[in-house]
């Protein structure tokens, strides 16, 4: 190729021996041209040959071709494109105007250029093709990658290409999209991440030759079950001590477990140890809640004394066991039941009730709750009354 391009000067060399002494000239010896990729380049080679002109009758003796020196390869010959390439074009529409023109310029265009007359002189033109910023994805972090384990740390990676070197800006979002650049680097550590840890990511390339590039990243954490187990009072409030005192005269009692754990697994309820189960005393309800919130309730219809005990809501996944106990005691209502006839009388106590009553049909009942200081006075006369009536015998 340089054998043939040596050839070709040398033929405009001796075509030009026999003109005038006067040179053509150049507007400029050297240029650089800046284009964007995908744009087109405009090489500008502008000639100089009014005097060669008038000297010649009119006639233009000087020959003038394109290079382009990283592959020595030649362009134009004159005003026609010689390369086969279909989007080199010369424009010649003046006499002195030489301009090379690329359409949809890619980075292979960039080099070193020269219109060169068969003078032997020449123009260098340095075409600086600009790339846009582009995300190199077997460097950069995936959109969506593998879950990751609460406690461990992760790294964010984004690398991009671009001409010049584009800036990297890695930017987190909490849950109201509230943004905050955390690294200006092309890697960055979470540390010890959890459930807290902010979810999405953003990685943003830029050179100033737009567009700017973004990737987007939506994290994964797996962490063990946390919950709180809390009773719901009839006027909806939530009790959460260890030890709560039930009125057995409640019609129903609702116990909710809110969880929190990923991946999703078992949720159970127990009782004293053992599991419980559904029946027609006792249902179990489970919703899921936005992303990995549950709520499990136990609902337990007509609340007794063989109701009470500790009950317990487990939840469990591949990464803990997590449980919340409430003990449940039910408070016993004390009261007196007495009726008058002319009948002996008999009294039956118990935990719960003290009770007098007479074997005919009472005339007059009344019911009255008492305290328990009320309760241990009432027993006393009624050992009295029964220690009278066995002296009486």
């Amino acid at each position: 190729m340089l054998l043939y391009l040596f050839l070709i000067i040398s033929s405009f060399s001796i075509t030009f021996a026999d003109t005038s002494a006067d040179q053509p000239k150049f507007d400029r010896s050297h240029e650089t041209i800046s284009v964007v990729v995908g744009k087109r380049a405009l090489l500008p080679c502008y000639v100089s040959i009014q005097d060669a002109n008038n000297n010649n009758n009119g006639n233009n003796p000087f020959k003038i071709i394109w290079m382009k020196l990283n592959n020595s390869s030649i362009l134009t010959m004159e005003d026609r494109a010689i390369n086969g390439d279909p989007r080199i074009s010369l424009l010649h529409a003046y006499a002195d105007e030489w301009n090379l023109q690329i359409d949809d310029i890619d980075e292979d265009d960039a080099g070193i250029y020269r219109c060169v007359i068969n003078t032997g002189i020449y123009k260098t033109l340095t075409l600086d093709v600009k790339v846009p910023p582009k995300i190199i994805d077997e460097l950069t972090t995936e959109p969506y990658p593998p879950p990751i384990r609460s406690g461990s740390n992760y790294t964010i990676k984004c690398y991009a290409h671009g001409k010049p070197m584009p800036k990297i800006r890695i930017i987190s979002y909490d849950q109201t999209d509230n943004a905050k650049i955390i690294s200006d680097q092309n890697e960055v550590i979470l540390y010890n991440v959890s459930r807290h840890t902010r979810r999405r990511y953003e990685c943003i390339a830029s050179n100033s030759y737009p567009p700017d590039v973004a990737r987007s990243f939506q994290l994964t954490i797996q962490y063990a079950p946390e919950l709180t187990l809390a009773l719901i009072s009839e006027t909806n409030d939530e009790l959460t001590s260890s030890l709560l005192f039930i009125d057995s005269s409640q019609h129903e009692i609702r116990l909710k477990c809110r969880v929190l754990m990923n991946p999703l697994d078992k949720i159970y309820w127990m009782k004293d140890n053992n599991k419980l189960i559904n029946d027609y005393h006792i249902h179990q309800y489970v919703s899921i809640y936005m992303e990995n919130y549950i709520i499990a309730e136990l609902v337990i219809k007509d609340f007794s004394t063989n109701d009470q005990g500790e009950y317990t809501c487990t939840a469990s996944n591949i990464l803990g066991t997590h449980s919340k106990s409430i003990q449940l005691i039910a408070t016993l209502t004390t009261t007196t039941t007495s009726t008058t006839s002319s009948s002996s009388t008999t009294m039956q106590l118990s935990t719960s009730r003290l009770i007098i009553s007479r074997r005919k049909r009472p005339k007059h009942t009344r019911t009255t709750t008492i305290s328990q200081r009320e309760y241990y006075r009432s027993t006393e006369i009624l050992r009295e009354m029964t220690i009278s009536s066995s002296q009486g015998k």
